[in-house]
């Protein structure tokens, strides 16, 4: 069985306190990072952003520009998974533990299905005692699936285009909850495994406590 490439990343933040109701963390599976890549650079270059640092973020892109990365990723033979987060009214050190379970959660629902993974996570932190805490979230997350091994990279998204495309994809699946379905609905045939969870039951999953 071939290792797969993941790539994570959420949308909104976890705190209540930016007013938004809902964070979404999404994976995006495919069989090599090429395939994914290759639709955010001619993105890229169809807007002149040719330098290699140049960064794609769906929250700051013309809807044309969003409309066919997403038709993009839809065309490829690749999967979406997610979990979306009702936040509810948890702040501070609560909502950075509830991203943290979240991230675990998505990860295991992909990882059920491929118990093989290279998984790419956005770099949240640069405090590397939290980003081991993530790690290690998503480690006791793991712990059920017989059978799984699974490689954690926490990487710069500016420099791993992957990242950015998933970026596009937690998005527009967190637009679909906030009432605009219509950008999910373009990758709605990819999408394979979503689930709601309550930020207040978060202790519940895997890895909690």
């Amino acid at each position: 069985m071939r290792m797969l490439c993941a790539f994570v990343d959420e949308s909104g933040s976890p705190s209540a306190a930016d007013g938004e109701p809902y964070l979404v963390v999404a994976v995006l599976i495919a069989e090599t990072q090429r395939a994914i890549e290759l639709h955010v650079r001619r993105a890229r270059r169809s807007l002149g952003r040719r330098e290699a640092r140049s960064e794609l973020k769906a929250a700051r892109s013309e809807p044309i520009v969003t409309h066919r990365l997403l038709e993009a990723i839809a065309a490829e033979p690749c999967e979406i998974y997610a979990v979306i987060v009702e936040k509810g009214q948890i702040q501070g050190e609560a909502a950075e533990r509830m991203y943290q379970l979240a991230v675990a959660r998505a990860i295991a629902l992909a990882a059920e299905r491929h118990p093989r993974l290279h998984v790419y996570l956005d770099k949240r932190y640069t405090n590397a005692r939290q980003r081991l805490s993530l790690e290690e979230r998503i480690r006791e997350g793991l712990t059920v699936i017989p059978g799984q091994m699974v490689i954690i990279e926490q990487a710069d998204s500016t420099s791993l285009p992957g990242l950015q495309a998933v970026d596009f994809v937690a998005w527009a699946i967190r637009r679909k909850y906030e009432g605009s379905p219509e950008w999910a609905a373009i990758i709605r045939s990819r999408i394979v495994g979503e689930e709601v969870i309550s930020g207040n039951k978060t202790a519940a999953l895997p890895g909690g406590r």
